[in-house]
């Protein structure tokens, strides 16, 4: 390689770094515009895909127009928004009005775990003493945590301006989905290049649709069949598990250890029948369910078409959380394959392309120059 090849690449490497740092800084500092824009643009993706499928319905799709298309989907989507917020208002307000006799079963649970503790000989009796101090530090934190968990929640539940942004966003891009695609490829330069990105347009709506689609059908069965075994054991606010195991499913390796664990621990409080016992059914229920969907039915359904290495995912949680928090969260892979996809199709992007997936393997440049 000549110094001239050198001093190129290492310019190159440079203006790819400050552009990553400006889209990051501006990523941040615009959260609060970007954030429904982005959710709205994904939306886009889902009701474009339900506005499809009801198209394509034996029978009656053929004679179903466009528009009424647009009108099913927009109910679905409205109908799920009215029951998600509905439920999180309903529960969290009962939660907090039932948790001192949550409380009182949890000291109890503790109680009976110090009772064994303090029956092993070799621990030293200021250990015993300092675990104590530490549980009833823990259990005074709760309710403030709670408290402020649901104050976040009801903030969340009723910003009516998020949702009229949301809501405008999404119905203009819809309006104007058409026209954008055609400007888009307007910036190539000749036809080679329109065509180019035309395709490119093309496999970043078909993957990131079959993702947002696949994921939402998955997550709702898993949710529906957890809310049917926690019906069966006897788990109270069942319906607000649900939902929370159907959202926090959307964020990958976390979400679904997250959305679990937290009926199971109520299980082993609930006053009613609650234990060590019920908590262990649970446990054992729905992470058989979970990983029934997420290991053997959803990778059938998607495949290997992400192809994104678990290392980037875990990268990919950790920059899109820190910028835009719990929105980042749940849209941080959808975003990063976006990326990935957009990188595959530029000679000069690919080895990046290829550090982004998992196996090395990434999808030919559609039309090579």
């Amino acid at each position: 390689m000549s110094g001239t090849d050198r001093r190129r690449g290492l310019a190159r490497t440079f203006y790819g770094l400050a552009i990553t740092v400006l889209i990051g800084l501006i990523a941040y500092v615009g959260r609060g515009v970007l954030i429904p824009l982005v959710v709205a643009g994904f939306l886009c993706f889902l009701i474009f895909t339900l506005k499809e499928n009801v198209r394509r319905t034996p029978f009656i799709g053929k004679h179903v127009p466009n528009w009424l298309g647009y009108v099913v989907a927009f109910v679905i989507i409205g109908a799920g928004v009215v029951i998600f917020v509905e439920i999180i208002k309903s529960n969290v307000e009962t939660l907090l009005d039932e948790w001192p006799s949550y409380e009182a079963s949890l000291r109890s649970v503790i109680e009976d775990g110090l009772k064994f503790v303090r029956t092993i000989d070799f621990l030293p009796p200021e250990l015993i003493g300092g675990v104590e101090q530490i549980q009833e530090a823990a259990i005074d934190l709760i309710r403030p945590l709670l408290s402020q968990a649901a104050g976040s929640l009801r903030g969340l539940t009723s910003n009516f301006l998020t949702f009229i942004t949301v809501f405008l966003y999404l119905v203009f891009i819809l309006i104007e989905r058409g026209r954008i695609f055609n400007k888009i490829s307007l910036l190539g330069a000749d036809r080679h290049e329109r065509r180019v990105i035309n395709e490119t347009i093309s496999d970043i709506g078909v993957m990131v649709r079959q993702y947002i689609t696949v994921k939402t059908a998955s997550n709702l069965v898993t949710a529906t069949i957890s809310y049917g075994i926690m019906l069966a054991i006897g788990i109270q606010f069942a319906g607000f598990w649900a939902l929370l195991i159907f959202v926090l499913n959307y964020i990958p390796i976390f979400g679904a250890v997250s959305a679990i664990t937290l009926p199971v621990l109520l299980a082993l409080v609930q006053p009613d029948g609650g234990g060590v016992r019920m908590s262990l059914i649970a446990l054992v229920s729905l992470v058989g369910a979970e990983q029934v969907m997420s290991n053997g039915i959803e990778p059938r359904i998607i495949g290997r078409t992400l192809n994104l290495s678990p290392l980037v995912i875990l990268f990919s949680l950790g920059v899109w959380g820190s910028l835009w928090g719990f929105a980042g969260l749940l849209l941080s892979v959808p975003i990063t394959v976006t990326v990935m996809i957009i990188l595959t199709q530029f000679q000069s992007t690919r080895p990046i392309a290829i550090m982004l997936s998992d196996n090395g393997k990434i999808a030919d440049i559609k039309h090579p120059a």
